[in-house]
């Protein structure tokens, strides 16, 4: 094989070692978090979104609140034993807050 043919086979495999498909809980997964006593006690501390991509977010709480993304006006009840679930398409470029009315901060949802 000659030095050009080599070379070209390790530049393929190195795009297409750097182009692999992104982490699934990144995209197209359901993010979901517990909530016990005010604390979160499950989930991620900020959920990475491409412009363009669907985002669901579930929210088990053990007191009644309501769910709500910052900048995207989208809002769900969250009873006890009944999750709260927002699914929306990741229009709008930036870093948002995910919120518990009563509770407070969640998580941040950054869309690039």
């Amino acid at each position: 094989m000659s030095w050009c043919a080599r070379g070209l086979a390790v530049l393929a495999v190195v795009c297409l070692t750097a182009c692999g498909s992104p982490e699934p809980e990144q995209v197209g997964a359901t993010h979901r978090f517990a909530v016990t006593g005010g604390s979160r006690t499950e989930g991620p501390d900020r959920i990475d979104a491409t412009t363009g991509s669907a985002v669901t977010i579930e929210v088990t709480c053990d007191a009644t609140d309501e769910l709500h993304v910052h900048g995207y006006d989208k809002a769900a009840p969250c009873e006890p034993g009944a999750p709260a679930s927002l699914t929306f398409t990741a229009d709008v470029p930036g870093v948002f807050e995910v919120e518990l009315h009563e509770t407070g901060p969640l998580t941040q949802l950054r869309v690039q």
